[in-house]
């Protein structure tokens, strides 16, 4: 990054309508001091109806999923990021997570609807997801991923996200959310994880086959990273919410081209 500002991210798109992302490695992208680009991929201002799905991030210093607006853009809203693998990125710009979110607009009418389902974020250099303090936002909804971080699990505020059968590990200690460390407790306190009564989220340790040591540069060999594979009978492979209910489609797929269940949690089964 040769000057001082945002910019640039991997792979991205702004201002636009029906964009599918996929099958994508994008790894050690680069940022200005304080700048909060340099991620992995992005749906910035004005993006609707689109998709980033099956990719790879690794090693970015911005976030490996951006998920933008800025003032004076069109409408941001209808959106998807599904069965993608976050590694280590975030680190080094203001993000310091794996997914950040940010809109300059300030007027939720701007930012709407975003899915993000069955995605692995894994990071043990900082957080998961990151609110910037301008990030106002509605209708965002968290399914069936699996979050690991480096303390907190979640920097900033989220408002009323909805984050329902996913996974949730912090180093150290299992659980840490903005020092909340009893799982339980955060899931009562918040009502994030709660469904039909009953606690529809996770605090377990995933069983990862190699986690943290990504060094895959060709995205034809996409199929074959097992890195963040669940192994056979995990209760994690079918222990999420069920799609069907809900109305949705989740594609069919995984991250590694298997049949993705439908309450699988995670990318790879």
């Amino acid at each position: 990054m040769p000057r001082t500002g945002n910019g640039p991210v991997g792979i991205w798109c702004f201002e636009a309508d029906k964009v599918i992302i996929q099958h994508c490695i994008s790894y050690a992208n680069k940022t200005s001091k304080g700048g909060g680009d340099g991620g992995g991929y992005d749906l910035d201002g004005g993006v609707t109806n689109s998709i980033i799905q099956y990719c790879l991030s690794y090693n970015n210093q911005g976030s490996g999923f951006g998920i933008f607006q800025y003032a004076g853009a069109g409408k941001w809203h209808d959106n998807v990021i599904r069965f993608n693998i976050s590694e280590n990125d975030g680190a080094v710009s203001p993000a310091q997570a794996g997914v950040f979110i940010w809109n300059s607009s300030r007027d939720t009418s701007q930012f709407k609807k975003c899915l993000f389902y069955n995605n692995v974020i894994y990071n043990t250099k900082a957080a998961a997801i990151s609110y910037d303090k301008e990030s106002e936002h509605k209708d965002f909804k968290f399914y069936n991923n699996i979050f690991v971080a480096k303390g907190s699990l979640i920097r900033g505020i989220g408002g009323n996200d909805v984050f329902l059968g996913n996974d949730w590990w912090s180093f150290p200690g299992g659980f840490n959310v903005a020092g909340n460390t009893d799982f339980i407790k955060w899931v009562t306190a918040t009502r994030h994880e709660h469904f039909k009564s009953q606690v529809a989220g996770y605090n377990v340790r995933p069983q990862f086959k190699n986690p943290g040591n990504t060094n895959e540069t060709i995205p034809a060999r996409l199929l074959q990273l097992d890195n963040y594979q669940l192994p056979a009978g995990d209760s994690l492979r079918n222990g999420g919410i069920n799609f069907i209910p809900f109305g949705l489609n989740n594609g069919g797929k995984a991250f590694n081209g298997n049949t993705a269940p439908q309450a699988g949690i995670g990318a790879c089964f």
